[in-house]
């Protein structure tokens, strides 16, 4: 921390505000209704299923969504045609979060990755193989889905991503 900001946060006074306004009443939650539809999402939970990936893309930008989006934050149209993507991704960006255990304090490190479905212009955030070491990691890592044994119809279907090797030989001149 340098001298500038230790003294900016000494010279920090808290200050008590006094509440100006108030409103009496009472909020009861179980009053309001709201029903989410999710009737739009049916193609992409089938598809799951069976384990296989579908975006769906916007007829204005083109652009394709995973996992699918009600309107296209872009030029606000109902995404409505639906694509195949390929099982294959690639890590987008990622960060490391460090967490404390409360039983023994110890400091843990875990990754949080955002993948972009080979296919799709949006990513998602999902776990690496549990064996990856994350410092490996780096973005357009190319990585390949790995299906849980029972499918449900869900993003949790896909258990987390493996790491791709590229099997290809370089070439020798």
């Amino acid at each position: 921390m340098s001298k500038q900001t230790q003294r900016k946060s000494m010279d920090y006074i808290k200050k008590d505000y006094v509440r100006t306004r108030t409103m009496p009443g009472k909020w009861y939650l179980a009053s309001y209704t709201f029903k989410f539809n999710i009737t739009h999402m049916t193609p992409f939970l089938e598809k799951l299923k069976q384990k296989k990936l579908v975006g769906n893309e916007c007829r204005s930008c083109n652009r394709v969504f995973f996992p699918p989006r009600l309107v296209c934050g872009k030029c606000m149209v109902k995404p409505d045609r639906w694509v195949s993507l390929r099982d294959t991704a690639q890590v987008a960006t990622y960060t490391i979060v460090y967490t404390k255990d409360p039983e023994t304090g110890e400091v843990l490190e875990k990754p949080v990755v955002c993948i972009r479905q080979d296919g799709s212009d949006t990513t998602h955030i999902a776990q690496l193989e549990p064996t990856i070491d994350f410092k490996d990691a780096y973005i357009g890592m190319p990585l390949k889905v790995h299906w849980k044994d029972v499918t449900t119809g869900g993003l949790g279907d896909i258990e987390y991503y493996d790491v791709l090797e590229d099997d290809a030989k370089d070439i020798k001149i």
